[in-house]
């Protein structure tokens, strides 16, 4: 008797109940099912899983399974998605008699409106596939006298009707916010399935499948310390019927560095009016996330009387082919300085040259080299010539490469993060002065990159006033095109050209 009620409440011609869009609990897992626009708008490869078991009043259970994967395409010069790819396969089964099984491709295009803000428009193509299986019923046709029912018999039913299938069409919108770490702070979203509002034929009734709008949004309201409070909400509007799921996301960071992405528990409550109430604990690391949640029923709902959802993504970091060329060059060149370090005799004469060392390396581990290279610079012998008190010797030379978009002179969060800790490196010995000079690649005219070069020096010495640095130990100049480390040829070659050269000096 239940199963035959599933029957006749989805073969129904309302549109009201085949139409329902639904959304999982933990959503943050299931980002391309609220919109096509997240595919591939971090720097990972993702790849996620969340398995949801779902009981009703009527004694019978509904499983649900998501899987997708994305993967982003990166610019070449500045390692920051510009457009991403996404797959997702998604199934629903009701006590072994109603199936959706779906499967959709997406694609995102990811735009840079400021420092961590991102503008993503997506699109998606999806599939949808929907059945019952009547192999559990039997009919008259069946009966075999003082024997019983032969359910290898023709039952006399033609059920192939009771199948149906369409293609979709979806796009969405999505704005977000990154922090330090890269991970999403505030974001908000619109996407809409259906737009081409396909016909379809469950049964031997033809309807339009209706729009469905989905609307995502999330802002972090505090953060001090190891706590951040983010209030969340997810709209659905399908079929004149809107769910509102509203909460707040507490996270935790079991490791408050603002550098390194470490270890972080997430835990979740929101509540949708007149459905459930919803509890979740998310534990992430910087290479897979897990989930756990758990739905319970509110204003006596009896299509959810208890759900549990449990969720797993994987991440790995994508890498531009000048990245991973970057990341070889500072392996050889920690290397080399390594064998050619040779123990130095004292000496009264001071080689300028031989405390001058030009490296490229990445900025995450820059500071710690231009820290070593000063507390092992020897003390300078004061010189007292006529008028002259002190020569200057030059302590660091370091060449940066800070990611620099074409025509841009804003510092990227790696960058910014190195500054601050030069200037510590600056607070504490007073003796040391710096000299930032600005370089560009040979695109435009000699006049625009002069200007230009010189808005990147400027933008390290702003950094280094704010953190206190007094602006007369910090001389910005801009060479422009001038010295290129190569030829300019290939778009790799002009990043490198790219960059800031900051020169320590001991006066």
């Amino acid at each position: 008797m239940v199963r035959l009620a599933i029957l006749l409440l989805l073969t129904l011609p309302a549109k009201r109940v085949v139409a329902q869009y639904f959304q999982y609990s933990q959503y943050n897992f299931t980002g391309l099912r609220v919109n096509p626009a997240m595919a591939g708008n971090t720097r990972n490869a993702e790849a996620t899983f969340i398995h949801r078991n779902q009981s009703t009043g009527g004694d019978f259970r509904i499983q649900s399974d998501f899987l997708s994967a994305s993967y982003p395409l990166l610019n070449p010069s500045t390692g920051k998605p510009w457009s991403g790819l996404g797959v997702l396969f998604h199934s629903d089964r009701t006590a072994g008699v109603f199936q959706v099984q779906e499967a959709a491709l997406s694609y995102a295009v990811h735009l840079s409106l400021a420092h961590l803000q991102t503008l993503s428009f997506g699109t998606s193509a999806l599939f949808q596939s929907r059945s019952v299986k009547l192999d559990g019923f039997t009919t008259g046709s069946q009966y075999v006298p003082d024997r019983g029912f032969d359910r290898f018999a023709f039952s006399g039913e033609n059920f192939s009707q009771f199948r149906g299938s369409h293609i979709t069409f979806n796009m969405g919108l999505q704005w977000q916010q990154l922090d330090r770490k890269n991970r999403v702070v505030h974001h908000f979203g619109f996407s809409v399935f259906d737009i081409n509002r396909p016909t379809s034929s469950f049964s031997d009734i033809q309807y339009q499948t209706p729009l469905t709008a989905v609307a995502n949004a999330g802002i972090q309201i505090y953060s001090a310390n190891n706590l951040s409070i983010v209030p969340e909400a997810l709209v659905t509007l399908s079929a004149g019927n809107v769910v509102t799921n509203i909460g707040s996301r507490f996270q935790w960071e079991l490791r408050p560095d603002t550098r390194v992405v470490g270890d972080r528990v997430d835990l979740i409550t929101q509540f949708v009016p007149g459905r459930s109430g919803i509890v979740a604990v998310q534990f992430h690391r910087t290479a897979l996330s897990l989930g756990v949640s758990y739905d319970f029923p509110v204003a006596g709902n009896p299509a959810n009387v208890g759900a549990v959802e449990i969720g797993l993504q994987l991440r790995n970091p994508v890498k531009t082919r000048y990245q991973k060329m970057r990341e070889r060059k500072q392996e050889e060149a920690v290397k080399k300085k390594a064998d050619q370090k040779k123990p130095v005799a004292k000496s009264n004469i001071v080689n300028k040259d031989s405390l001058t060392s030009i490296i490229a390396i990445d900025s995450t581990q820059q500071a710690v080299t231009v820290a070593d290279s000063i507390r092992n610079a020897r003390p300078q012998p004061r010189v007292n010539v006529g008028p002259f008190a002190q020569l200057p010797v030059v302590v660091e030379k370091t060449v940066l490469h800070f990611n620099f978009e074409f025509n841009s002179a804003e510092l990227d969060d790696e960058s910014e993060d190195y500054v601050n800790r030069l200037a510590k490196t600056l607070q504490q010995d007073q003796s040391l002065s710096l000299v930032v000079e600005g370089h560009t690649d040979n695109i435009g005219s000699d006049k625009f990159n002069l200007r230009l070069s010189q808005r990147r020096a400027d933008a390290v010495k702003h950094q280094l006033m704010k953190m206190g640095i007094n602006p007369e130990r910090i001389k910005s100049e801009g060479k422009g095109l001038h010295e290129p480390l190569n030829e300019n040829l290939t778009e790799s070659d002009r990043a490198e050209n790219r960059r800031v050269v900051l020169t320590l000096i001991r006066n």
